[in-house]
């Protein structure tokens, strides 16, 4: 088996995954021909699964920017949207090769991560849905890349890690702002220590359900274009209605944690890499949201004021106003809206920390990127290079378990306690029973060995 830390070519190191999966690799014929920057045996061959609107806009968009990927399949529970989908991937390729090309299409995601001939693939579905690929396409021997929120829950979260641990592939946790030029400056400023010893941070976010005056929660028979059953997958069967599905379901509790989990998986995952809080948490929480009514088709929380004490006396808040990071530390601090700085010494003619020279052992590494999206450089370099990227499984789940115990703080209405080791609320059978939920036949994880094609 492969491990990160060992450099090996990278047909060298998918022969040995097929080997070890009993399969041998084939690299497509359609790979042949394209521009002569990365050779047809070198590039990544890619399995969308989820073609809505960031992963047929945002995730393909990127993957086509980037000549060390080559999508080969898509797959969606709506037909038209794979339909879109399938037409975008075989316009891209049929320009750039000047002859017809043909992207295999998929209904189930089962079908597409058996497929051999598939290197890596890309999870873009719903919050709801991003474990349970993941894990099987880990268990088939091909590497993931995972848009955040990574996961639903904290203990599928800790599954998730561990599995992509012990698989020895490369597991990118899709968090863009680590590969933005302006957050990373600012997180190599703080971990620098321009501003002193960080002791507070504010995680702003945007208000959740901001459309919600807009919800159509009229129960209606599913499109015949949609396969409403399985969209559903491991949440509990619930009526259909035009607002539960596509991109309002990060507004019910059902799929998604809300606001708090969707954008605070960047903005929380950037407070722990600028202060080392990466691979542990919180040690208490508490705070106040505003719940709609839990039968609401969208009722994840509309406003929220949390806060969070660690174990080094680092505290941090997440609350609802306009989107942003700021840290507060001994000599100052700095507000990533706009750059605004007030260093403690400085009362007037505030400095520019943009133009700040720092030493070079004090410069954080530049992911190779286009500008914006280098995540899927990120992850294509980790796996040519035998390394893992800039947010492997484990961070992605730190980051969004913060959110998680958010949640569930607000739902019980008190302060709790939190063990990041044990990555449990200390003599709490309360708080403790929400941090798992059962999961709707036959989409479990129990079942993904099951699924798998090992002939």
């Amino acid at each position: 088996m492969w491990h990160p830390s060992k450099k090996m070519k990278r047909r060298h190191f998918v022969k040995a995954c097929a080997v070890a999966a009993g399969v041998p690799h084939v690299v497509p014929a359609s790979a042949l021909g394209m521009d002569g920057a990365t050779a047809p045996s070198e590039r990544i061959s890619m399995g969308l699964i989820g073609c809505g609107s960031h992963g047929s806009g945002w995730n393909l968009d990127r993957m086509f920017q980037n000549a060390d990927q080559q999508v080969v399949a898509v797959c969606d529970v709506d037909a038209h949207r794979l339909a879109k989908a399938e037409r975008k991937v075989n316009q891209h390729y049929s320009a750039k090769l000047g002859t017809p090309y043909h992207v295999e299409t998929y209904g189930d995601f089962r079908d597409l991560i058996n497929e051999k001939k598939i290197d890596a693939v890309d999870v873009a579905t719903p919050d709801h849905w991003h474990v349970i690929p993941a894990l099987m396409a880990l268990k088939a021997g091909k590497h993931v890349i995972c848009e955040k929120p990574l996961t639903l829950t904290v203990q599928e979260g800790r599954t998730l890690a561990n599995v992509a641990k012990k698989s020895g592939l490369v597991f990118q946790t899709a968090s863009e702002n680590r590969s933005v030029e302006a957050y990373i400056r600012l997180i190599e400023l703080v971990k620098a220590g321009v501003l002193g010893d960080i002791k507070h941070v504010k995680i702003l976010l945007p208000p959740s359900n901001r459309h919600r005056r807009t919800a159509d929660a009229t129960i209606t028979t599913p499109p015949k274009h949609l396969n409403y059953e399985m969209w559903q997958g491991q949440a509990p069967l619930m009526p259909y209605c035009a607002s539960r599905v596509h991109y309002d379901f990060r507004w019910n509790l059902a799929y998604s944690g809300g606001v708090i989990t969707d954008w605070g998986a960047h903005m929380i995952d950037l407070a722990h890499w600028a202060t080392g809080q990466e691979h542990t948490g919180p040690v208490e929480v508490e705070g106040q949201g505003e719940f709609p009514p839990r039968d609401a088709v969208w009722n994840t929380a509309q406003k929220f004021h949390l806060n969070f004490r660690y174990a080094s006396g680092l505290t941090t808040e997440l609350f609802t106003d306009a989107p942003g990071l700021k840290f507060e530390g001994t000599n100052g601090w700095v507000l990533s809206r706009g750059w605004r700085a007030a260093p403690n010494s400085w009362k007037t003619n505030l400095p520019d920390l943009t133009a700040i020279q720092l030493p070079e052992e004090q410069r954080l590494r530049r992911p190779r990127t286009d500008g914006s999206g280098g995540e899927h450089m990120e992850f294509t370099d980790a796996i040519k290079q035998g390394r893992q990227p800039y947010a492997p499984a484990e961070i992605g789940h730190r980051t969004i378990s913060v959110a998680h115990i958010g949640n569930i703080a607000m739902m019980t209405g008190r302060k709790l306690r939190w063990d990041p080791a044990r990555e449990l609320f200390p003599g709490d059978d309360e708080a403790n029973a929400l941090l798992n939920r059962k999961q709707r036949e036959p989409w479990t994880i129990e079942n993904v060995d099951s699924w798998l094609n090992v002939a």
